[in-house]
This record gives structure tokens, sequence and C-alpha cells, in this order.
């Protein structure tokens, strides 16, 4: 039966984050006390330096030769499955694609479990359910999140070759991205170089772009030098597309 005290402890967990969501949105959107520049940096920081070191705080308590398997075995199947059945929507239905499926599979298998998941079960269950709930933030960090960036930064490349070579993009046989691009996303400028290879076929170069505007360039088979065309920027993704 449920008790006072176990709602009490329920409200203690989750009042408070609630409450910090309340005036942060309240301070920007009608007391206007945050600028947008001002709230981009915040989230800055958040992104950068206290999320990271909050996830660490908790995985670094976790004692991964006292875990409990039959938990992260059916944590790991379920996820699973529903990779596995958003794949095949995707794949075989006409309404399914890659945007799509990345945004189901993160809001139906990756749960707050950190901010949120574990102060609200550690509340409702006790101090062992918090435990478990850092056992799946050390998988998801692990495993989960760096397939879902696998998947964005495809989808960023994917976007990138049809949005600059829409004409030619089938026929593309090897993309290369240089070491120094850190990813796709469109946070850096870059700059896709397509050439006629020796072997008589259509290759890409992904690489940093060293001027202050961003230039694709497409090396026609036959000529000596790159022909320039005007970029525009991206819509989706950030990245440049020539105009035709």
């Amino acid at each position: 039966m449920i008790t006072g005290k176990d709602i009490y402890d329920v409200l203690a967990a989750i009042v408070p984050l609630y409450v910090a969501m309340i005036l942060a949105y309240g301070s920007v959107r009608w007391w206007k006390i945050f600028t947008p520049d001002q709230c981009s940096g915040i989230n800055r920081f958040v992104a950068v330096f206290a999320v990271p070191l909050l996830s660490f705080h908790f995985i670094s308590t976790n004692d991964i030769y006292a875990m409990n398997y039959h938990f992260i075995a059916a944590d790991s199947l379920q996820k699973v499955v529903i990779l596995v059945a958003l794949f095949v929507w995707q794949a075989f239905s006409k309404h399914g694609n890659l945007e799509w499926m990345i945004t189901l599979f993160s809001l139906s298998t990756l749960p707050n479990t950190l901010v949120m998941g574990i102060p609200l079960l550690s509340a409702m269950y006790g101090e062992f359910s918090g435990g478990l709930m850092v056992q799946i933030v050390v998988l998801q960090s692990v495993i989960w999140y760096t397939l879902m960036l696998f998947m964005f930064e495809y989808r960023g490349a994917k976007l990138l070759i049809n949005d600059q070579f829409p004409e030619t993009a089938g026929s593309i046989t090897s993309f290369k991205v240089e070491s120094d691009v850190i990813s796709l996303n469109g946070r850096e400028p870059l700059q896709a170089d397509a050439e006629i290879g020796e072997d008589g076929k259509l290759h890409v170069v992904v690489r940093r772009s060293n001027t202050p505007s961003m230039i694709s360039s497409f090396k026609s088979h036959g000529l000596n030098s790159l022909t320039s065309m005007t970029p525009r920027a991206s819509n989706l993704t950030g990245e440049t597309m020539d105009e035709n």
C-alpha cells in the first residue's frame, strides 16, 4: 500500500527538478531575464561540463563486477528488439525514414535515467533501484549513445551526399572523410570534393574548409582545374551544397 511518506519521497525527488525547469522557461519566455545568446552559452556549459561530470560521478561509483547481468540482458534485449523493428519499418514502409527511426529509438529506449530516473526510482523503490539505473547509464554511455552517434553521423553523410551531388550520388564509389574532420553535423566549415579517379569512377573526399566561406568543388572528368560553384547552406545539416 502506498503511504503518505512514499508520496512525499517521490515529490521530494521530482519537484526540485520541475521547479528549476519552470523557472528556466519563465526566465526566457516571460520575464526576459536571459537572452538567446546567454541561453546558448548555458546550454553549452551543461552539455560540455555539467552532464559529463554528473555522468562520470555516477559511472565511477559503479562496480562492474557486481552488476545485475539479468537486468542488463533484459534491458539490452528490449533495445535490440525495438531497433530491429524500427529498422524493418524504415526499410520496408513508405512512411519510414532514418530521422524518425533515430527519434523513436531515442524516445523509446533512452530515457532520462541520469537526471530524473535515478532520484525518482530511488525514492519509489529504495537505493538498490538507483544502483540498477546507474548500470543502465553505464551501458548507455558505452554502447547505445555510441550507436546513436553513428546513426547521426550516417544521416549527416547521407544528407551531405544527396544535397551536394543530387544527380551523381548513386554513382559515387567511395566516400572518404579526412582525419581532421570532427563531425558532419554542420558545426564546422566543410568542403566536399568529387573527382573521377584513375579507375574511371567517382570518388568524394570531405575535408575542412581553409577559406572563410565554404566552397564545394567538383572536378569534372577531363578537366585539369576545379570548377567552383556558389555554395548555399542546407536547411537540414548546415553544410553547403552547390547551386545548380
